[in-house]
């Protein structure tokens, strides 16, 4: 009778105590709720923002342009290379792959490798300026097609009638008929305007050791001189900068009418005596 009238007097406080042992403990998890919760709600604006960004990046890119239906021909605006003789300045030069294929990928090669290891030894004023196109690495022209050219002012071939690596730059005051097609040489190259031909006039008048008449006028010590690649003038084939015939003038009305007028403004051979191609290897 007394357990039983005890256990009914301890019903009520064990309610109670639960009561107020639920409230807290609900109380006690409230603060972590709501810290996750907020954790949760960073994260996820922070994911919303970046996806954002991406997506307006993504606008803003500029389309790609469609890949070519046919590679790139060989004869290319921005092919060239320049010269540099050091104190008498720099000669630069625009390559004509068109007119030997073979010739413009050396030549290339050598200004690629950005080297000081081409010369020039042989001066002749008013004729040429002779010397050696090398770098090392660069495998030798083992091929010498050549098209239709005949050798002009400011113009460059392979020395002796060889494939390279031995250069000339011509000086002569108009064409050169016993140059180039049909006759030996391979044109491959021009200085690209009046200013670089003044450096080669300079270079050309280096003092020589005595010589005796009739023989090459060698310089006592080949000149090194450094070779790098070029970005040509714009507009292809080059125009209107190197005069082909000295005392000619340049048509200007010519130049402004452009491509359409199948006409340059200088003296170069083109037309279907270049297109013919021909030579040997």
């Amino acid at each position: 009778m007394r357990f039983g009238t005890a256990l009914l007097l301890l019903v009520p406080f064990l309610i109670v105590a639960s009561f107020f042992y639920t409230r807290d403990s609900i109380h006690a998890r409230q603060p972590r709720a709501l810290s996750l919760s907020g954790q949760d709600i960073a994260r996820r604006q922070r994911q919303a923002a970046a996806a954002a960004e991406l997506r307006a990046a993504a606008a803003a890119e500029p389309p790609r342009p469609a890949a070519a239906s046919h590679p790139e021909p060989l004869r290319k605006v921005g092919a060239g290379l320049q010269m540099d003789f050091g104190s008498l300045g720099v000669v630069r030069v625009n390559l004509r792959p068109e007119w030997s294929p073979t010739s413009f990928e050396y030549a290339t090669g050598v200004a690629a490798a950005r080297s000081n290891t081409s010369t020039v030894y042989r001066l002749e004023p008013g004729f040429l300026i002779q010397g050696s196109l090398l770098a090392r690495g660069v495998k030798p022209n083992s091929k010498n097609p050549r098209g239709a050219k005949v050798m002009e002012r400011g113009e460059i071939g392979w020395a002796g009638g060889s494939k390279g690596p031995d250069y000339f730059i011509y000086m002569g005051t108009g064409p050169a008929g016993w140059l180039g097609v049909p006759h030996d040489g391979t044109v491959w190259a021009e200085v690209a305007d009046e200013a670089s031909m003044l450096v080669v006039e300079k270079v050309s008048k280096l003092e020589v050791p005595p010589t005796p008449p009739g023989q090459m006028h060698i310089l006592a010590t080949r000149r090194l001189i450094g070779v790098a690649p070029w970005d040509p003038y714009p507009g292809w084939p080059p125009r209107e900068r190197l005069l082909k015939v000295v005392g000619a003038s340049i048509d200007r009305a010519v130049e402004a009418c452009g491509p359409q007028c199948h006409a340059l403004p200088r003296t170069e051979l083109h037309g279907s005596v270049v297109s013919g191609g021909g030579g040997g290897d």
